[in-house]
């Protein structure tokens, strides 16, 4: 778990849409600092922001005004897969990598000025813990706690149902999980989520799949089911599973990428300078 929790810079790829003023660079012009273009007088009645070089230009032989980019908030939600295989402990415990994880995009949030929620779900309908967007995070100290008691959850079903807990605008939306979702449903998801920005957070561990012995008898279990089963390791089920996690991980891009979106494997925890580069990369 992160001793520090240290905020980082994102920004929306199109102009926010929120009427609130904010952060983020928005649809509305106004009174805002970024030169958009002139209008009319008539059309908006500044005599401040008159400007005369172009008013002499102006071919209708009008009074123009500049009119400047509005800066506007933006709902942050988060969307969680609190299944049971979250509950796996490697390198790190992905349940705390996932506290992290919204600690950090909560304290991102607030720092812009934008309201963040949190709603994380299992295999019912309606999420197993819910908090609406907003700029009181008093949920946020305790959500560690709330995960590690939470009864286990043999999928995460109700992701497909999440429409209903989001925003009604277009919001930056993260997806929090680890990615072992039905391929052939994920499609279906992320078309639920069309009119958002989703930015997908796959929380791995390289202890599932990397570093094991050549030769020996491996004990493994399915959190979800609960159901174990003992492995003889042999080189090539090795280079085999680790083939079947590389494909996996091809197959999740191929998906996300198809949607318009470009997935974060998260490996090491949280850390401040993957996701500032991932924000610079997308919005560049």
């Amino acid at each position: 778990m992160a001793s520090r929790i240290e905020p980082f810079s994102y920004r929306l790829p199109r102009p926010a849409v929120e009427v609130y003023p904010g952060a983020h660079p928005g649809q509305m012009v106004g009174n805002g600092q970024l030169f958009k273009r002139h209008e009319a007088l008539l059309a908006r009645p500044d005599p401040r922001r008159l400007d005369l070089r172009a008013s002499v230009l102006d071919p209708f032989v009008q009074y123009r005004v500049r009119a400047y980019q509005e800066h506007d908030r933006v709902e942050v939600m988060v969307l969680a897969d609190l299944s049971a295989s979250l509950a796996y402990a490697g390198r790190f415990d992905k349940r705390e990598v996932l506290a992290d994880l919204v600690k950090a995009i909560a304290a991102s949030a607030l720092a812009c000025g934008d309201r963040v929620g949190f709603a994380g779900f299992g295999e019912g309908e309606k999420p197993l813990l819910y908090a609406p967007p907003g700029t009181d995070l008093s949920w946020l100290p305790s959500l560690s706690g709330l995960l590690k008691k939470l009864p286990q959850q043999r999928g995460c079903a109700g992701l497909w149902q999440a429409g209903t807990y989001l925003p009604q605008r277009r919001a930056l939306l993260f997806l929090l999980g680890d990615g072992h979702w039905p391929l052939a449903r994920l499609p279906g998801l992320l078309a639920t989520l069309g009119r958002h920005q989703p930015v997908p957070l796959l929380i791995w561990d390289e202890a599932e799949y990397r570093g094991l012995p050549d030769w020996g008898l491996l004990a493994v279990q399915d959190l979800e089911s609960g159901r174990r089963r003992r492995l003889w390791l042999r080189p090539a089920l090795k280079r085999r599973i680790e083939q079947a996690y590389s494909a996996r991980r091809e197959q999740l891009r191929r998906l996300f990428r198809a949607a318009g979106c470009e997935p974060m494997f998260i490996e090491q925890g949280y850390r401040v300078e993957q996701f500032n580069r991932y924000f610079l990369e997308r919005t560049a």
